[in-house]
């Protein structure tokens, strides 16, 4: 019982001395006072949404459903972050909070938990597009210094030499086109070689000999296999920097700089996989971080990801890959507080009337 609820108790004892003398005019305004409820909650799209100064959405209508069921009265504040309102339970100054509150074992050491009356979870945000400056320039350069390539082009590079060689050891008596001396009839070789390989077909040197033009066949039919496998080396090549830089499940954060709300159960679970993470007060921050290019992904509640990719973020920003580290959002009480077992039970009926179905396919569709 907090300090508040204490000195209203004494009191009491003052008060009906007071309601013998007065009819109980005093002591009826005391009860009033005290079954006010102050409620706390925190910006949490859709789930709390401040517009025009006046609370809406999921957790705010279904809270106005359980008072009235409740016939309480209550005064509403609200925070900025999700420690101050858990901290505000905690030490007894507010009653009830609500909002997309996880539960989860560590909060449940120090504070109370209605039953759950949403499911949720993880699930990351990136970019529609790239907005790296001079990606393509950057794709250019990573397929030139590539290993692979210079694999490729060295096996080419030998298939055109063996070549070279055959083709000028074969015409170099009886043909003018190839020099009999080595290193300028390699060249010459070397050049009918790259030419016919590519399909090019320059026809400033040709094979004049019988046993030549049979291997020339050969180089051509050999040409179009060793031309398609560079061919696909560059491309695989490219591929596999795309995939790399893609962002499709929690696997692939590894080496990339991810956001998300300091304190947060996305939080929580980003520290427990040595992740680079930024941390930020408000979700918002993070939303811009990404979208100005600073991180490359922000990993937070499904919902709020969603309805943000769905509105404000539309055509920037979009949801990727399956929700993990799945959450139940619930009421959060002081410890032992008496309106726990009187909301679980209004919550059940909510669900058993439809209230409940309804309410939910009311902002989140069918």
């Amino acid at each position: 019982m907090n300090k508040k609820i204490r000195f209203l108790t004494v009191s009491s004892h003052f008060l009906i001395i007071f309601h013998l003398l007065l009819g109980g005019f005093v002591h009826a305004e005391s009860e009033q006072a005290e079954q006010k409820l102050h409620v706390i909650t925190k910006p949490f799209e859709p789930f709390v949404i401040l517009q025009e100064e006046k609370f809406i959405g999921f957790s705010i209508e279904l809270w106005e459903t359980i008072a009235d069921k409740m016939n309480a009265e209550y005064e509403l504040y609200h925070v900025e972050t999700m420690t101050e309102l858990l901290n505000m339970i905690e030490y007894g100054e507010a009653d009830i909070g609500i909002a997309g509150i996880s539960m989860t074992a560590e909060r449940e050491e120090k504070l109370d938990f209605s039953y759950p009356f949403f499911e949720s979870g993880l699930q990351i945000m990136v970019l529609e597009k790239s907005n790296k400056p001079f990606s393509a320039v950057f794709d250019s350069f990573f397929v030139i210094f590539s290993p692979k390539l210079f694999y490729a082009i060295g096996l080419l590079l030998i298939a055109l030499l063996i070549m070279a060689h055959i083709v000028w050891f074969i015409e170099r008596n009886n043909n003018p086109d190839f020099s009999k001396k080595y290193g300028r009839g390699i060249w010459d070789g070397f050049w009918w070689a790259a030419v016919t390989i590519t399909t090019v077909g320059y026809g400033d040197k040709v094979l004049r000999g019988d046993i030549g033009r049979v291997f020339g066949l050969f180089a051509m039919f050999i040409g179009f296999f060793i031309f398609a496998s560079f061919t696909a080396t560059v491309t695989t090549t490219l591929t596999i920097q795309h995939l790399q830089e893609a962002i499709n499940g929690p696997e692939d954060l590894i080496g990339k700089q991810v956001a998300t709300v300091e304190a947060s159960t996305a939080d929580q679970y980003l520290s427990k996989q040595f992740l680079r993470v930024s941390r930020f007060k408000h979700i918002n921050k993070a939303y811009q971080a990404l979208e100005q290019g600073q991180v490359d992904a922000v990993v937070y509640d499904t919902p709020a990801l969603w309805y943000y990719a769905s509105y404000e973020g539309k055509g920037k920003v979009k949801v990727v890959g399956r929700v993990f580290q799945k959450e139940s959002y619930a009421i959060v009480f002081p410890s032992d507080s008496p309106l726990k077992e009187k909301i679980n039970r209004i919550l059940l009926k909510l669900s058993e009337d439809g209230f409940y179905k309804k309410l939910k396919q009311k902002w989140f569709g069918s």
